[in-house]
């Protein structure tokens, strides 16, 4: 009975250091996937964002919501959910309000936009895969910079270097997507854990518009595609420049 009592005394004391042991486990497991499935969706969005949607029918599944804040005038801020509570958007439209400016200008002055969305993951476990609503599935935000590629700061303040830099901020755009997760519901809100991944590419091309029939925006859609031919005109290089 001595032998057996210390033999259940040497097991529990080891299943106490295992158990101690398997929620950091855990958590170490659940933090790199995470990371796995973040890496894969920034690449995935970066590409998303360059192609203008084209094939890309199966994105509407995935976001949850689109929020354009405007730092310099909050009052022309807007949220619009996807799905049966809000608009049904197009690939189109979703692409197209990623594609919002960081700097813009309209009749009301410069404009500072701060485009996020609402992401259930695209890659992951197929038990995760459903409905908007699905309550498991695992969330991020997304938040979309795209700005026109800064000049090269030549020695020489030539009108040749200003063209150049001209022609190079209209054609050439820089992307950078901020990715932050997790994202979880509480009560009608939902709260941004701690961890954050940027994503940076360029994407050659000009913003173009592009109507779309089925668009729920009420608006014309910009995407920003390589143009059919390369703007050579120099006074509108320097117009849209200066």
């Amino acid at each position: 009975m001595i032998e057996i009592a210390l033999s259940i005394a040497v097991v529990a004391f080891a299943l106490v250091a295992i158990i101690g042991v398997l929620p950091t486990g855990m958590t170490v497991q659940k933090d790199n996937r995470e990371d796995t499935i973040i890496s894969q969706e920034g690449r995935y969005w970066m590409e998303v964002i360059k192609s203008g949607a084209l094939g890309l029918d199966e994105i509407t599944n995935y976001v949850e919501s689109i929020t354009v804040s405007n730092l310099t005038k909050p009052g022309l801020s807007y949220t619009i959910v996807n799905g049966p509570a809000g608009k049904p958007l197009t690939p189109a439209d979703v692409v197209a309000l990623l594609s919002t400016p960081k700097y813009d200008y309209d009749k009301n002055g410069p404009l500072t936009n701060r485009v996020t969305a609402r992401v259930k993951a695209i890659s992951g476990p197929a038990a995760e895969k459903g409905p908007l609503t699905n309550q498991f599935s695992f969330r991020y935000e997304l938040q979309s910079e795209i700005v026109p590629s800064g000049p090269l700061m030549l020695a020489t303040n030539t009108p040749a270097s200003l063209i150049y830099d001209a022609a190079r901020r209209r054609n050439l755009h820089e992307v950078r997507l901020i990715l932050r997760w997790p994202l979880m519901e509480r009560g009608n809100d939902w709260l941004v854990g701690g961890n954050r991944r940027t994503f940076r590419g360029t994407v050659a091309g000009t913003y173009i518009p592009a109507t779309n029939l089925n668009s729920t925006l009420g608006r014309t859609n910009l995407f920003v595609l390589a143009p059919n031919k390369f703007d050579v005109n120099i006074t509108n290089i320097l117009n849209a420049r200066f």
